[in-house]
């Protein structure tokens, strides 16, 4: 059995090049020792789910994309048994994600996580939160905003509210200046991200309270498992300041966010909450159609514990240091035998495709 694991080739960004020496309206420095990380990792994760393949006795191939014709090149020459989908993006777009599945799928080789019809779906949040909706799935209130869009649109929705680009991961476009509280603070910050993205912003009702996020993994029958939920931690945040996982509380370790914001697996709930949780999660795999892991981001909202769905993440992190795989642990599961369960579900998957 040989899987070939598949990532997008890692960009660099200098500080004055980076969307971040922008957001601030001061004009401060992110620093000349600035490192993107948001992809900077992704070799790392690579070879850490190499070795753990290996544990599990699989042959394995690793390929940075970075052109479609070297893809395209890649799979007609190694033909590979199974992919280990990696890419989140490719050449640095997250809007491509959904493309690098579907050359996946043109070619039928099996592969792991979500389809290209799922990514493309959970990275526009517009269209997930619409998902949601339909479902009866609670999520903020929220509106998508275009550059040829009234932004009175927006005025159905209460202060304070986050803005975000529609279609970005990994927290790109969010830091502390994308809470607004005003009309005049919200059309800015939509001129950011119409600027600096070249796509529509989604305004959104920042839930004050907590913020929690639920694991999943597939089990027989193509159903999920919930793992053990997780809560993120922002103790070390200043009084009276938003709580809010940015970009730098995710990928700056230098930054005051990012030693300000930890994580607690499992979370300390009430058995009843923690079950709307645990329900929610699920409810929200089905509405966007997951497959075989993923994880679901929530807050509950601190006046009247009403619980919230914020996004579904395909195909999330699996660094020994991520949430992800923090509730595995907690479940009692080793790093090894979690992204061998994720290959089982895929080469079930790639079973039963050949028997129809």
């Amino acid at each position: 059995m040989r899987i070939a694991i598949i990532y997008d080739k890692p960009r660099t960004a200098t500080p004055q090049r980076h969307w971040l020496s922008r957001s601030r309206p001061d004009g401060s420095s992110i620093g000349e020792r600035f490192t993107d990380a948001s992809t900077f990792w992704l070799p790392q994760e690579t070879g850490l789910i190499e070795d753990l393949l290996h544990e599990g006795g699989y042959e394995t191939v690793a390929y940075a994309a970075d052109d479609a014709r070297g893809l395209v090149e890649f799979l007609s020459r190694e033909s590979p048994d199974l992919i280990f989908n990696c890419c989140d993006t490719f050449r640095g777009r997250a809007a491509f994600e959904l493309n690098v599945a579907a050359v996946f799928e043109l070619f039928e080789i099996p592969f792991t996580g979500s389809s290209a019809l799922t990514l493309g779906m959970a990275l526009d949040k517009g269209v997930a939160k619409s998902l949601f909706a339909a479902h009866g799935i609670p999520t903020p209130p929220w509106v998508v905003l275009t550059p040829d869009a009234n932004p009175r649109e927006a005025s159905r929705l209460r202060f304070p509210v986050i803005m975000k680009p529609i279609r970005e991961d990994a927290s790109i476009g969010i830091d502390r200046h994308s809470i607004v509280e005003t009309p005049e603070a919200l059309l800015e910050r939509a001129r950011f991200v119409w600027r600096e993205f070249s796509q529509p912003a989604l305004a959104e009702e920042y839930i004050d309270g907590r913020e929690l996020n639920v694991a999943l993994i597939g089990g027989a029958a193509e159903r999920f498992v919930t793992l053990p939920i997780s809560e993120v931690l922002f103790d070390g945040f200043p009084a009276g300041a938003y709580r809010l996982l940015t970009y730098e509380a995710k990928w700056l370790a230098e930054s005051a966010e990012y030693r300000s914001t930890v994580s607690r697996c499992p979370a300390e709930l009430a058995p009843d909450v923690a079950e709307r949780v645990r329900h929610l999660a699920l409810s929200a795999a089905t509405a966007v159609q997951l497959r075989d892991y993923g994880r679901i981001d929530f807050r509950i909202r601190r006046s009247d514990g009403a619980v919230f769905v914020l996004e579904a993440n395909p195909n999330p992190d699996l660094m020994g240091d991520s949430d992800f795989a923090s509730s595995a642990a907690a479940a009692g599961r080793t790093h090894a035998s979690v992204v061998c369960e994720i290959v089982e579900r895929a080469l079930e998957r790639g079973r039963r495709a050949r028997t129809i």
